[in-house]
C-alpha cells in the first residue's frame, strides 16, 4: 500500500493536476482554432482557385438529373411527333413553359411524357389498391376517378406553380433591367450590347431577368428580323411589361426613334406602375388584417381587461354565499 500523503502533499498534487488540465485545454484550443483557421483558409482557396470542381460537380448532378428523366423524354418526343397531342396544345405547352423560366425544347417533351406517365401509373396504382383494399363500390368509384383527375390535373397545377414565381421576378426586376439599359443606351451601346450587358449585370440580382435576356440576346442574332425576336419575348413572357418594352423597340426600330429615350420613358412608365401596385397592397392591407384581428388579438385583450373584474366579481358573489 502506498502511504498516505500529508493535507499539503494532497493540496499541491492537486493544484498540478489542475495546472495541467488548464494547460492541456489551452494547447488543445489553440489547435482547435489553429485548425479552423487552416480549414477556412483552405475553403477560401478551393473557392478561388478550383471554381471548375464545383462546376464538374454541378455538372454530375445535372447529368444524374437528366439521366432519370430521359425515359419521360423519349416518350414526350415520340408523342410529339405522333398526332395524340395537336400542335396547338404543344404550342401552348412551349408558352407556359417558357414562361416558367424552363427550356422549351427539352421541356415540352419531358412534361408530355409525364403527363401521359401519370395518366397510366395512376389510375394502375388506383385499381389495384382497390382490388386489394376493402372499399365499397362508390369509394371505389371515386378513388379511381380522383386518380385520372389527379393525373390529368396535376401537371398543369404544378406547371403553374412553376410560372408564378418565375413571373414575379420577372415583374419585380423589369423596372431595374431597364434603368440599366437606359444607362447602357446613353452610354452609346446599341440595342443588342446593352441587352446583353443588363443580362450580365443582372445574374446575381435576378435569374429570371438574366435568363430572358440572355435569350433575347440570342434571338436577336440569330434571327433575320428583330422585330419577330421581340414579339417571341413578349409571347414567351406573356406578361403586359414585356409587351410594351416590346413594342417600344420595334418602333425605335422602325421608326428610329432615340433608343435612351424611348427606354427612360418606358422606365418611368414602369416604376409608376410598380408604384401603384404598392399602394393598392397597402390599401388592401388592413381588411386582410381584420380577420387575425378578430380571431387573435381582441380576445386577448378582452382576457386583459375584463379578466380581473371578473374574476373579483366570482370571489365577490362566493363570498356572500354563507
Amino acid at each position: 500500500m502506498m502511504p498516505a500523503l500529508p493535507p499539503t502533499g494532497t493540496m499541491l498534487l492537486a493544484a498540478a493536476a489542475g495546472l495541467a488540465a488548464m494547460l492541456l485545454a489551452v494547447l488543445a484550443a489553440a489547435i482547435m482554432g489553429r485548425a479552423a483557421e487552416e480549414r477556412d483558409v483552405a475553403g477560401r482557396l478551393r473557392s478561388v482557385v478550383r471554381p471548375a470542381d464545383r462546376q464538374a460537380t454541378r455538372q454530375g448532378a445535372s447529368v444524374l438529373g437528366l439521366a432519370l428523366l430521359q425515359p419521360l423524354l423519349r416518350l414526350g418526343e415520340v408523342l410529339r411527333d405522333s398526332a395524340i397531342v395537336s400542335h396547338k396544345e404543344i404550342a401552348e405547352f412551349q408558352r407556359a413553359l417558357a414562361a416558367a423560366g424552363l427550356n422549351p425544347r427539352r421541356a415540352v417533351p419531358t412534361f408530355i411524357g409525364a403527363k401521359a406517365a401519370l395518366i397510366v401509373v395512376l389510375p394502375t396504382l388506383a385499381l389495384l389498391a382497390v382490388l386489394i383494399l376493402p372499399f365499397s363500390l362508390m369509394n371505389a368509384i371515386l378513388t379511381i376517378f380522383g386518380a385520372l383527375v389527379v393525373a390529368v390535373l396535376g401537371p398543369n397545377w404544378m406547371l403553374g406553380r412553376l410560372r408564378r414565381p418565375f413571373q414575379a421576378q420577372l415583374r419585380r426586376g423589369l423596372p431595374d433591367a431597364l434603368d440599366l439599359m437606359v444607362v447602357a443606351a446613353e452610354a452609346g451601346l446599341g440595342l443588342e450590347s446593352a441587352v446583353d450587358r443588363v443580362a450580365r449585370e443582372m445574374g446575381r440580382t435576378n435569374r429570371a431577368i438574366a435568363l430572358e435576356f440572355g435569350l433575347l440576346v440570342q434571338e436577336l442574332r440569330l434571327l433575320p428580323d428583330r422585330r419577330e425576336a421581340l414579339e417571341r419575348m413578349a409571347e414567351r413572357t406573356d406578361m403586359d411589361g414585356f409587351k410594351q418594352l416590346s413594342t417600344t423597340l420595334i418602333q425605335t426600330t422602325r421608326f428610329g426613334t432615340p433608343l435612351a429615350q424611348a427606354l427612360r420613358v418606358l422606365a418611368a412608365e414602369m416604376r409608376t406602375e410598380r408604384q401603384l401596385r404598392l399602394e393598392e397592397k397597402a390599401i388592401k392591407l388592413p381588411a386582410l388584417l381584420i380577420g387575425p384581428l378578430i380571431l387573435f388579438i381582441l380576445p386577448t385583450l378582452f382576457i386583459a381587461l375584463l379578466g380581473p373584474s371578473i374574476l373579483e366579481i366570482s370571489r365577490g358573489l362566493g363570498g356572500g354565499n354563507p
